[in-house]
């Protein structure tokens, strides 16, 4: 009654019009619950945590289940420090958007529960980005995917798609709380537990249906996030303040292919840097003949944009390359390495050379005496979607059994079978589809990147892949994790995707 009190008397001295009025009613009516509401004449802060704090809208969510997520990040203070340093290059555009769209300020903090704001978060069901789109939801949701771009891992664009579906199942809905559950498993999933519910005159709100597990946990997970946001202390860390301010903005580029790299050069960052801002390219690569936005610290964009205008880098294009040829005398003719070859490539190789003719892509700039002719981007985009090696062989599990069973049964290990599935556990269920044998294209770039070619040196670099670990990597060049930790300064056994690591051989 006080808030609506406060309303009608800004009303009537003209602050707010009667329509605003009446909506602001119904947003106020719905924060009464929340501890951190405010009337909305709050003075601006340059804080971006006092932002975020203004626009929590959730009713307190009485759980048990809360208090649970509560205490796992509560043990694990590293853990949340990393999350949270991420989050500041991207929270500010995810506030802003959430804000202009009058949602519930705790759906800025949905990343951090769908992937810990890592931009090369992938999931064994191949969601991916920040909001972990699925390719299908990406699809719907105008996401689009091919070779050379990813828009589930564009941090602009599925943002808006994320906004977009979410306010799409609240409108389904009418719960955010039911909102957020079919985010997680489904619009289908939701529907049927309200149904059978219904059917049984039980109440339909989120936490009387009968969900999957994970599902359950997902609002729970979230008010732990909102509670970090309130009571950081009770989680053994700082939130450092974020300028209430944008981070990046976005650059266009319609011009010739451009690497990465080149574009990291251009907009002085380091690949790291640009690649965390920039995570929807899977071939590390810029395609030509469209525009493109790319991202880049604010700071940073005049600079930018001049060096574009300057035209200084390599441009990549389509040539072909011919059967028998090592990737090493490839990157000679373009003046550079094996490793760039590989990386903006899916080879076709045996023992290191081309089993057929490619369409690959390469430097142009840099050719000294190629005598590759060029090819088209369809040609390329075509060969990028021709499986590279031997395909991965698989088994569908039948009723009962583990993975050990599984592995005696195939003569394989099963240390081998857990790693290649991502599997936690030994247990398996019926219908389950399991690598038991993966593809030879893994194995051939592992070659490449290893130096099993004959112009091997005694040190290579290898790029860590999506899904890759410590461990899978040694195992596939014969070294150990000590070692790798060693050569590269790596303090813990988690390595992230994207990164280049030093392999010595003897």
């Amino acid at each position: 009654m006080r808030l609506r009190l406060i309303a009608s008397f800004a009303v009537s001295i003209g602050l707010m019009s009667p329509v605003a009025y009446g909506a602001q009613e119904v947003q106020l009516a719905y924060n009464d619950s929340s501890p951190s509401s405010a009337f909305a004449f709050t003075e601006s802060t340059d804080n971006l945590w006092d932002r975020l704090r203004d626009g929590l809208k959730l009713a307190e969510f009485e759980s048990p289940l809360t208090q649970v997520h509560v205490d796992w990040y509560a043990k694990r203070p590293d853990y949340v420090a990393r999350m949270l340093d991420r989050s500041r290059r991207y929270l500010y555009h995810i506030v802003e958007a959430v804000e202009e769209r009058g949602m519930p300020m705790e759906i800025a903090l949905l990343p951090m529960i769908e992937s810990a704001f890592n931009p090369q978060a992938y999931s064994r069901s191949h969601a991916a980005g920040i909001w972990q789109f699925i390719p299908s939801t990406g699809q719907n949701f105008g996401l689009k995917q091919n070779p050379w771009y990813d828009g589930r891992r564009d941090v602009a664009a599925a943002t808006r798609a994320a906004l977009d579906y979410l306010q799409k199942l609240y409108r389904d809905f009418g719960s955010w709380e039911l909102a957020l559950a079919a985010y997680n498993c489904g619009e289908g999933c939701v529907s049927r537990a309200i149904q059978k519910n219904a059917a049984q005159g039980k109440p339909t709100d989120y936490q009387s249906l009968a969900l999957p597990p994970e599902t359950r946990h997902y609002v729970p997970k979230l008010m732990a996030m909102r509670q970090l946001v309130l009571h950081p202390e009770s989680f053994g860390v700082e939130l450092n303040q974020i300028p209430n301010e944008p981070y990046f903005t976005q650059v266009s580029i319609n011009t010739g292919a451009m690497d990465v790299r080149s574009a990291a050069r251009l907009a002085g960052l380091s690949v790291d840097e640009f690649l965390a801002l920039n995570p929807a390219f899977p071939r590390k690569l810029i395609k030509a003949g469209s525009s493109v936005s790319v991202l880049v610290p604010v700071d940073h964009a005049e600079a930018f944009q001049s060096n574009l205008d300057k035209g200084e880098w390599d441009r990549w294009e389509p040539v072909s390359a011919r059967k028998g040829m090592t990737v090493a005398e490839i990157a000679e003719q373009f003046g550079t390495t094996p490793e760039r070859i590989a990386e903006h490539n899916q080879l076709h190789l045996r023992n290191g050379r081309l089993i057929k003719d490619q369409v690959i892509l390469a430097p142009l700039g840099n050719a000294e005496s190629s005598d590759l002719a060029a090819a088209t981007w369809q040609e390329a985009e075509a060969e990028s979607r021709q499986p590279s090696g031997t395909p991965a062989e698989y088994y569908v599990v039948r009723r009962g059994g583990t993975v050990e069973q599984l592995a005696r049964k195939l003569g394989i290990k099963a240390s081998d079978i857990r790693l290649w599935n991502k599997l936690k556990s030994s247990r398996l269920h019926a219908g389950q589809r399991l690598v038991v044998k993966p593809a030879t294209s893994e194995a051939a770039s592992a070659r490449l990147a290893s130096g099993a070619d004959k112009t091997a040196k005694a040190a290579t670099r290898y790029t860590v892949r999506r899904g890759d670990t410590l461990y899978s990597i040694a195992n596939r060049f014969n070294v150990s994790v000590s070692q790798l930790k060693s050569w590269n300064k790596l303090q813990s056994n988690h390595v992230q995707a994207g990164r280049q690591l030093t392999i010595k051989r003897s």
